[in-house]
């Protein structure tokens, strides 16, 4: 299903019209989540670079705890892209997702994420 949405979405490409954030980001999201997924989240997450995900980095977060390393370091570089895009209260909600992965992956790189959330108040 996430295949032929992401076809479907690539398949816009042709139109000299860029595909706006709102129609591509929601598909990506759902297949960055789904866990039939798994093998392919580091193409879905790459894909959210230049897209606007702000309103969904909560659902991104707890991939960084991920066990690939290219689904890990993908998840902690779109957080640190929102560095200054973030409202305190979305902060906060970032800082208290990865205090609760941390509470059940101890992965050095979910630290460093909250070291870094936190930085940003």
């Amino acid at each position: 299903m996430h295949t032929k949405i992401i076809q479907e979405l690539l398949s816009q490409e042709d139109f000299e019209e860029p595909i706006q954030d709102d129609i591509a980001v929601e598909p990506l999201i759902q297949a960055i989540m789904d866990p039939g997924t798994s093998g392919s989240r580091a193409i879905f997450l790459y894909a959210l670079e230049h897209l606007d995900y702000i309103l969904h980095i909560e659902h991104i977060i707890p991939f960084i705890g991920d066990t690939s390393l290219e689904v890990c370091a993908q998840s902690f570089m779109l957080l640190e892209q929102l560095k200054d895009k973030l409202s305190d209260e979305q902060i906060l909600t970032c800082e208290q997702v990865i205090d609760q992965q941390i509470r059940h992956n101890e992965r050095k790189l979910l630290v460093v994420a909250l070291d870094m959330v936190r930085s940003w108040k």
